[in-house]
């Protein structure tokens, strides 16, 4: 049992703090971007797209240049692509940590459960642990419109910032930076997630380490799709890479990540409860994985409270399969980040109707991801109330697209309208629409 014990990362606890978590969608998938090839000023070496990536839509790409909008009800909020500021000081956020050491490489070998050797991540100052959330501390949600790929900003209830992935280029850097500094008054980046080393994911590293300070990087290891934008994403982070392993837990204040997935490895034991899962009983295995990166995927549940959130990156679906059967590993979700834009080379039933969402929110783009399958299961999810999306995907019908209230995007790349959740230590949680200011709120299980 000792070899399969988690590690922890303790850093610090704000009574009264705000956690904060925004997911970026303007370059989330494969392939070539949303609009048109996105431009690099700013970060040298950015390639628009590798052999290994899948194929993407075309369309423009022109930043819009308007300010990040609020997170009220009313009103619409909007995340511009042109120019952020140049650096965003030398200050780290409340209670940061310094660096961690080197990350050593994951290795490729084939799925299978087993977080044996899992080791601590980071070495920051003790704190309380996760728990009950102090009262009036509140945990903010943004996914932001990176025209189809992806990028997932965490402010801490300690005040401290975790972004997930980083977009295609430093158009989405420019978009990450304004929700970090215009939403969160965030100074740097504590945590850098990468879930894996396509462009859509990682083109942007460059720009947003150029931009803003970041303190440690962590990822699945090294690369089975080597090329310019992993040596770029290795350039960029330096000795500050750690490798992320199932089972790994990240706790800030009443934050807590845990590590499921990582370099097709599964988390072992499973979480709480670990139950069989009916819907494994008619698992299949698909072909397709759309570049063996997707399937080695840096994936976590995160915990506020009672509030249950989980983001796979583009964990595909032979992955899902043994991460979710015979039993159940993660347990269930409040929100759940449809995995891979929502294509169908991921999201089985095994695994999102074994969650069972309250929510769902797809980080597609008009003409990438939102497979109508996907939607499919979705919406036979059971206890699923709302699927809301950052993009109306234009190849569907009303049937196979989120209601156009829940759409944050409806026609045209580059408008950078957001969705964001709020999420109360009572467990209740609001997402909200930054286009058109709809609110819905749900109460966490």
């Amino acid at each position: 049992m000792l070899a399969h014990m988690s590690a922890w990362i303790r850093e610090g606890v704000g009574a009264s703090a705000t956690l904060a978590v925004v997911c970026l969608a303007a370059s989330c998938g494969e392939g070539s971007p949303q609009g048109s090839s996105p431009t690099s000023a700013g970060a040298a070496g950015i390639t628009a797209g590798t052999a290994s990536n899948e194929s993407g839509a075309s369309g423009s790409n022109a930043s819009s240049g308007a300010p990040a909008g609020g997170s009220s009800s009313s009103g619409a909020s909007h995340v511009g692509g042109a120019g952020a500021g140049a650096g965003a000081g030398a200050g780290t956020s409340a209670g940061a940590a310094p660096s961690a050491g080197t990350g050593g490489s994951a290795g490729g070998g084939g799925s299978g459960a087993g977080s044996a050797g899992a080791s601590n991540l980071a070495g920051a100052g003790g704190g309380a642990g996760a728990g009950n959330p102090a009262p009036g501390s509140t945990l903010s949600i943004y996914w932001i419109d990176v025209e189809g790929g992806a990028s997932t900003v965490i402010a801490a209830p300690n005040g401290q910032t975790i972004v997930v992935d980083a977009g295609w280029s430093d158009r989405d850097a420019n978009r990450i930076v304004k929700v970090l500094k215009d939403e969160l008054q965030a100074k740097a980046v504590d945590y850098f997630i990468t879930t894996h080393y396509h462009t859509d994911h990682i083109g942007g590293v460059p720009s947003l380490a150029a931009l803003i300070p970041i303190s440690k990087f962590y990822d699945h290891g090294d690369s089975l799709e080597p090329g310019p934008d992993f040596n770029n994403y290795v350039s960029t982070a330096g000795a500050k890479r750690t490798t992320g392993k199932p089972g790994d837990k990240l706790e800030l204040g009443d934050l807590r990540l845990t590590f499921v997935s990582s370099a097709t490895k599964v988390i072992d034991p499973a979480l709480p409860p670990g139950a069989a899962n009916p819907l494994c009983s008619s698992s299949s295995m698909k072909s397709m994985n759309g570049g063996i990166e997707n399937s080695e995927s840096l994936g976590f549940l995160a915990t506020f409270g009672k509030f249950k959130f989980v983001d796979l990156g583009d964990l595909t679906w032979n992955v899902e399969q043994t991460l979710m059967c015979p039993n159940n590993r993660v347990g269930s979700a409040d929100i759940f980040q449809v995995s891979h834009h929502g294509q169908d080379i991921s999201n089985s039933p095994q695994l999102v109707h074994a969650l069972a969402p309250t929510v769902a929110v797809m980080n597609n783009g008009g003409s990438k991801g939102g497979a109508a399958a996907t939607f499919e299961t979705l919406k036979a999810s059971p206890g699923l109330k709302d699927v809301w999306s950052l993009h109306r995907v234009t190849a569907n019908d009303a049937e196979h697209n989120a209601p156009d209230d829940l759409t944050a995007n409806l026609a045209g790349g580059d408008q950078a309208y957001f969705i964001k959740a709020v999420v109360d230590a009572n467990g209740s949680y609001t997402l909200t629409n930054g286009r058109n200011g709809t609110t819905k709120t749900y109460a966490s299980r």
